[in-house]
């Protein structure tokens, strides 16, 4: 999250987040799982480089988001059960009876900070903190709090 919200200009949505998890899963298994042991070790996936000295809005296409893998499971359900076109409730209903009732959901594990704090993110992020400088606006808001 802490990476997210950093590459992000200080600011990352719970959606943001979402899609950008599952853009993590397509930069492969070694980033990937590099960049769940260390955040910081994104710095050396090359989408990560190709971000680097711009702001989020100016990256379009480049946007490290992958929304459309949300949906991968649910149209394969679709095709696999005949009905590609179907609403989703067949799907749910599936993952549900293969999960159980024992479904636990939990959001960003770790402890939380504050990557607006240029201190503790270049403790904690020192690359990623160099590759994404924040914003004066972004500064002022974290002086605020």
């Amino acid at each position: 999250m802490a990476a997210a919200e950093r590459m992000f200009g200080g600011r990352c949505s719970d959606d943001d987040f979402c899609y950008f998890s599952l853009w993590m899963v397509g930069l492969g298994e070694d980033s990937f799982g590099r960049a769940l042991a260390d955040a910081d070790a994104l710095d050396d996936a090359p989408e990560v480089q190709h971000l680097a000295g711009r702001t989020w809005t100016g990256w379009g296409e480049d946007w490290p988001g992958w929304e459309l893998l949300d949906y991968v499971a649910l149209e394969a359900h679709g095709l696999v059960a005949g009905d590609p076109d179907e609403c989703g409730d067949a799907f749910h209903a599936a993952v549900k009876a293969q999960q159980g009732e024992n479904l636990i959901t939990r959001g960003p594990a770790g402890e939380r900070w504050d990557v607006r704090d240029e201190g503790e993110a270049a403790r904690r992020l020192p690359r990623l903190s160099v590759m994404f400088p924040l914003s004066a606006d972004s500064l002022r808001i974290c002086q605020l709090r």
